[in-house]
């Protein structure tokens, strides 16, 4: 059993920190390992998209590497998705024994929860902002000047990836919120007190994740309010808990 960690010294604390690193960087490459090798159905994926709009889209790729540095960015974002769990695990099992001794039934639970949300913001960034910015964006044709559609492959995927990954990660609020709440830092009454102030902070995330534009920003903006209205319930839910 691993020592108390306000029993463990500096130097303690920073060798289990880096052991903790080392399995999360681990975890990534085997990830990214993985990735790479179905890359190719992965863009295929992605580009799926692309085949219902409107407009004749042409991508292309303008480089020699373009293609390996495509598979590249692909292979590290898998590898940190595929990693997500063991990240979420390593970094709660480094902050918990601070406040209480850990129990690997609330960290099983808080690993689940927190995957579940993640996949639950990637198919919504796949299935939902991804097509509507997509099908927003290219119907801005000229009726005086003819334009053509001709994207890169690498500056599609990225747009497509940072969409799929912002969602993810904006859909880990309640996730956020219950770490919190369980650290009695958070209680559903403050929440209820900061809701007007949290419209302005998701539009600031909303605007940083996202690319830049308002409508993605709004886009993501909707499901993150809910997200914080589910939150409230779940900070309520821990309080009861405790008491």
């Amino acid at each position: 059993m691993a020592k108390n960690a306000k029993e463990m010294s500096f130097w303690e604390h920073l060798e289990e920190l880096r052991w903790r690193i080392f399995k999360i960087l681990f975890t990534v490459i085997i990830g990214a390992v993985i990735t790479y090798y179905y890359s190719d159905e992965i863009i295929k994926l992605l580009v799926a998209p692309t085949s219902e709009l409107k407009v004749d889209l042409n991508l292309q790729v303008l480089k020699v590497t373009s293609m390996f540095m495509v598979k590249l960015s692909i292979s590290l974002m898998g590898g940190i998705c595929l990693g997500l769990p063991m990240i979420i695990y390593q970094v709660w099992r480094f902050i918990t024994p601070a406040f209480e001794e850990p129990r690997t039934g609330a960290i099983f639970f808080i690993v689940l929860f927190a995957t579940v949300f993640f996949l639950l913001g990637l198919t919504f960034g796949y299935l939902v902002l991804l097509p509507f910015t997509l099908h927003f964006f290219t119907s801005l044709t000229s009726a005086y000047v003819p334009v053509n559609y001709n994207f890169t492959l690498d500056a599609y995927l990225n747009y497509g990836l940072w969409i799929l990954f912002a969602c993810g990660l904006a859909f880990q609020l309640p996730v956020i919120v219950l770490f919190f709440a369980k650290l009695g830092l958070v209680g559903p009454g403050i929440l209820r007190k900061y809701r007007k102030y949290a419209l302005v902070v998701f539009l600031i995330v909303g605007g940083i994740l996202t690319p830049p534009d308002p409508l993605s920003q709004i886009m993501i903006v909707i499901p993150l309010l809910l997200l914080y209205e589910l939150s409230i319930l779940i900070a309520w839910l821990v309080n009861r808990e405790k008491k």
